[in-house]
């Protein structure tokens, strides 16, 4: 009888000194989480709350409009145009950024001499800050003193040598290379890091079978992939939403509007036409469709995660 009050007397102790522990954990973070959470939901509350208002300059004085700056935007013509230039915009990224990262992964894990340098240089734009990608690549597609149209010329290509950030058809080409430029090595280690984590005996198995090099990335290497392509992608597409300084800086939304995509659109809505009403419902239809863009992810990676028997 006294045995096992002393037991439970242990437990009690034993259960009371990790709900202190938790406790005491608990009050350490919550300085930090309290002051992220502030820093997160307070401009969200904000940006909410002035895409329902007008709002006038400089005292931030509000007026209460219900959904007009929601309707003005659904009825502006410039709306359906400034829509297709940013799905352009994500689509022409994304594919670039994910076809290079995937081409360049499979290079480096197929441990070929020099790929470690190799690996060095192509880790170097995504390492550098954009501002600075953006300038460089400013420089290199000048039109007159421009490295890239310099060296057509010197090989006879002067019909090649475009005007490639002052002309409309050829801006957003532009930007999109050197958006892509600067960013697929994040994709690169994506999935460099999960080809590494994968078994080479069935790999071996497969050659030994006869499989060429084609049939082991279609039916082994890949679907392996799955996941950290859904990752990838829905990570890149959201990138591609939000992007900003490397248009700003090479085009600035231009020429002609070639180049003005929806974050471009939001920021000259608030701070150049000071129309912060109008920028903030821009940016709440965006937060939405970023919601959205998540959501689909949910679901695709839920389905994958039931084929490969793998808790999503």
């Amino acid at each position: 009888m006294v045995s096992t009050r002393r037991t439970a007397l242990r437990r009690s102790k034993s259960i009371s000194l990790k709900t202190q522990r938790r406790r005491r954990a608990y009050l350490l973070v919550a300085p930090a989480i309290i002051l992220i959470a502030l820093m997160m939901i307070y401009p969200i509350v904000q940006t909410i709350y002035f895409s329902f208002s007008k709002v006038q300059l400089p005292a931030l004085r509000t007026t209460f409009v219900g959904f007009d700056n929601f309707v003005r935007i659904l009825n502006n013509p410039e709306t359906g145009p400034l829509v297709q230039r940013t799905l352009v915009w994500i689509a022409g990224s994304v594919a670039l950024k994910m076809a290079l990262g995937l081409i360049a992964a499979l290079v480096f894990n197929a441990k070929v001499r020099g790929t470690v340098w190799m690996r060095v240089l192509v880790i170097l734009p995504w390492a550098i800050p954009s501002v600075v990608g953006a300038n460089l690549w400013r420089w290199i597609v000048q039109t007159d003193a421009g490295v890239l149209n310099q060296t057509l010329r010197s090989w006879g290509l002067e019909s090649w040598a475009l005007n490639w950030l002052g002309d409309p058809s050829t801006a957003m080409f532009t930007v999109i290379v050197a958006y892509s430029w600067g960013g697929f090595a994040f994709v690169m280690l994506l999935i460099l890091a999960r080809l590494q984590g994968l078994p080479e005996d069935i790999n071996e198995a497969a050659r030994v079978d006869g499989a060429n090099w084609w049939q082991i990335f279609r039916y082994i290497t890949l679907p392996s992939l799955s996941g950290v392509l859904a990752v990838a992608l829905i990570l890149e597409i959201v990138s591609g939403m939000n992007s900003f300084d490397t248009l700003m800086i090479m085009t600035g939304g231009g020429p002609a509007n070639a180049t003005r995509i929806w974050g471009i659109d939001i920021y000259k809505t608030g701070f150049t036409e000071f129309n912060l009403g109008g920028a903030a419902a821009q940016s709440v239809l965006m937060f939405a469709a970023v919601i959205v863009v998540f959501s689909i992810y949910g679901g695709v990676n839920s389905r994958i995660a039931r084929r490969q028997g793998e808790p999503a």
